[in-house]
C-alpha cells in the first residue's frame, strides 16, 4: 500500500521527511484532478487529506469512501475543525450507532 498526501505545503513537506510522496493543489480544480489521479494508481493508495482540502474534495471524497477507497481526512496547520453536531449524528446513523 502506498500512502499519498494532499494538503498544505508544510503538511506535504512534514510527510516527505518520512518518504510520502504528496502535492499540495492550489484550488479546487487541482484537488479534484490529484485527487482522482491518485485513486486511479494501479497499486492501493492510502490517501491522507488536509481537512482544507476535503473541504474543496466534498462530494468526491464521498463517493471514493462508498466505493471502497482508503481515505483519512487529517488536521491540517490549523489543527482539528470541531465537527457540527448534524455531521456527527449522521455519521452515527450511517454507521448504526445510538448515542
Amino acid at each position: 500500500m502506498i500512502p499519498f498526501v494532499l494538503g498544505e505545503e508544510e503538511v506535504v513537506l512534514g510527510f516527505s521527511l518520512i518518504g510520502v510522496k504528496g502535492y499540495v493543489p492550489l484550488g479546487p480544480e487541482e484537488a479534484v484532478r490529484e485527487f482522482s489521479k491518485a485513486l486511479d494508481s494501479p497499486e492501493p493508495t492510502l490517501l491522507l487529506v488536509t481537512e482544507q482540502v476535503a473541504h474543496w474534495l466534498t462530494p468526491e471524497l464521498r463517493n471514493a469512501v462508498l466505493a471502497g477507497a482508503l481515505v483519512q481526512v487529517i488536521p491540517g496547520l490549523t489543527g482539528p475543525v470541531r465537527r457540527r453536531e448534524e455531521e456527527e449524528a449522521l455519521l452515527f446513523s450511517a454507521l448504526g450507532i445510538k448515542v
